[in-house]
């Protein structure tokens, strides 16, 4: 394959990548932060840790948000990383995926059966955590840990 046949594939391949898969910012770029969030109040190792990445309150907390990261559970204990992040305000919802579907397992009622937390740690029992009080925010070039309680 020539040069310019190369270089023709190459904007192809980069012109159809979606944006979700493109890779982060690196971590020394410039403003990019990092965020982990830590969670070790798992009731078992079922399943995975989800955790979702949100810049506004109308997806919180149910919607897909900006990213989404699984991570292995490690006996009682699992964090997620958000790599590359611009400075600006977040939240975080996490979920304890115990029969591994991708959501909030939910009984007849609506009420949830797995765990789930969200960043700052304000979970209600007969109410959706509020954007206003789980929103955080990151500076530039900031490394950020978050330690998130779950709610069963």
């Amino acid at each position: 394959m020539n040069h310019l046949a190369r270089i023709l594939a190459a904007l192809c391949v980069a012109a159809l990548t979606p944006a979700w898969m493109a890779a982060p910012a690196q971590a020394g770029d410039e403003g990019a932060a990092t965020l982990r969030v830590e969670v070790a109040s798992f009731r078992n190792a079922k399943g995975t840790l989800n955790c979702r990445l949100f810049t506004d309150a109308a997806s919180f907390p149910d919607g897909e948000g900006v990213r989404t990261v699984r991570a292995r559970i490690d006996g009682t204990q699992a964090a997620c990383v958000f790599e590359g992040l611009a400075p600006g305000a977040y939240a975080v919802a996490v979920v304890h995926d115990e029969n591994g579907n991708g959501r909030l397992g939910r009984n007849f009622v609506g009420i949830p059966s797995e765990g789930y937390g969200v960043s700052n740690n304000r979970t209600y029992a007969m109410a959706s955590p509020k954007w206003d009080e789980s929103r955080f925010t990151l500076a530039a070039r900031e490394a950020l840990v978050l330690r998130v309680s779950l709610r069963y």
